[in-house]
């Protein structure tokens, strides 16, 4: 059971980044509730996807039994998600605050 609540909270996060992404690279501004925050949207929105993805692979590699398969999977998920949290990061301004 824990397996099956794991895979709809991930996939539930999963499409709420892929979501925000698409919207962030198709129209070129950040979702609603982040408009102050980010004044580079597309970058952020690159961010996001491959952030997204890589939180994608990581919950599939977990599932695959093959241990030179998983061992490929895991690294390349952990750098698409370092890489997406900085570029979402730089995306970004970094001392500004919400009013």
């Amino acid at each position: 059971m824990l397996h099956v609540s794991s895979l709809v909270a991930v996939s539930a996060v999963v499409v709420l980044y892929a979501v925000t992404g698409v919207l962030a690279l198709a129209t070129g501004r950040a979702a609603p509730w982040q408009r102050g925050c980010i004044p580079r949207p597309r970058l952020w929105g690159s961010g996001a996807l491959l952030f997204g993805a890589g939180m994608g692979l990581a919950r599939y590699g977990s599932t695959v039994r093959d241990l030179t398969t998983a061992d490929v999977l895991f690294p390349c998920s952990l750098l698409m998600l370092v890489c997406g949290g900085v570029m979402q990061y730089v995306g970004q301004r970094a001392g500004r605050v919400r009013t």
